[in-house]
């Protein structure tokens, strides 16, 4: 069993160890994510099998990215590997 821990990346909150996503947000800060204009976004699964759509909490209308923002911090929304949503903070582009 590993003893190492991890932390969200934007508030620091301990969150469950993941080799596979090591930068990915916890629930508290995904809470807070917008559209980079402030308009607050959640994502979901399209089916029972899998996928990854965006929407707008304020009408529950399509939000056609992945992209997200907490804060000023860009993050991606995807598909986690056994089902569910996974938001990371997106790497820095070059």
């Amino acid at each position: 069993m590993s003893t190492k821990k991890q932390f969200c990346p934007i508030c620091s909150r301990e969150v469950p160890p993941s080799a596979r996503y090591p930068a990915y947000i916890c629930d508290a800060c995904a809470a807070k994510s917008h559209d980079g204009a402030g308009r607050k976004v959640s994502f979901g699964n399209t089916s029972f099998s899998g996928g990854c759509q965006g929407y707008y909490l304020d009408d529950q209308s399509l939000y056609n990215h992945r992209v997200c923002y907490v804060g000023d911090i860009r993050c991606m929304a995807n598909e986690a590997r056994f089902g569910g949503i996974v938001i990371q903070v997106a790497p820095l582009s070059k």
